[in-house]
């Protein structure tokens, strides 16, 4: 799991990180050719874009849970001393 709360970047890494992220959904949207053929992919680009968006979707729910859960943790901590 990540440790979130301590993540600690600016606007600017995040803007140069997304484009990385995105590639590397994209490579790994890849493997639709292994589970449905070759090619597949390259004919179903919408497939390809509802791959990613899953991803993305699945990353940024797993990063607010997590920080929910900090701030769970801080709140429970505070009141319970």
């Amino acid at each position: 799991m990540f440790d979130t709360h301590c993540i600690e970047v600016g606007s600017e890494t995040l803007f140069r990180q997304a484009p990385m992220t995105a590639h590397d959904y994209m490579l790994k949207a890849s493997d639709i050719d292994e589970l449905l053929g070759k090619g597949y992919a390259k004919q179903h680009p919408e497939l390809i874009a509802a791959y990613m968006q899953t991803a993305a979707t699945d990353f940024g729910t797993a990063i607010v849970a997590g920080g929910i859960e900090t701030l769970s943790t801080l709140v429970d901590n505070a009141v319970n001393r």
